[in-house]
């Protein structure tokens, strides 16, 4: 075998063992299109075109993911956190009556 086959084939076997375990972590109610048996045997049986598919059909949304180009939600900073501002506030109340009563 020639060099390039070897590097080709190589690829294809690293390419098809990281979407396969990528396939099979996913949460069975999270994956998309399909389900998530399919997308393993897809992903080993069509090694190259199985896992671009997964990849990019049926692998599951972040929480928060808008999809689209970037695949990136919004991100909100700390203080722009109505849930984080909620707990902070909870804290330092929880503060104030600790050192109240001392």
């Amino acid at each position: 075998m020639t060099r390039v086959a070897l590097v080709t084939l190589a690829f294809l076997v690293i390419w098809m063992v990281f979407t396969t375990v990528f396939a099979i972590s996913a949460d069975k109610n999270e994956v998309r299109s399909l389900p998530k048996w399919l997308w393993v045997i897809l992903c080993v049986i069509v090694p190259f075109f199985g896992g671009l598919l997964y990849l990019m059909v049926g692998r599951p949304l972040k929480r928060g993911d808008e999809g689209g180009f970037g695949g990136r939600g919004k991100t909100v900073a700390p203080d722009d956190d109505p849930t984080f501002l909620r707990d902070i506030s909870k804290k330092m109340r929880k503060k104030d009556d600790e050192d109240d009563k001392k």
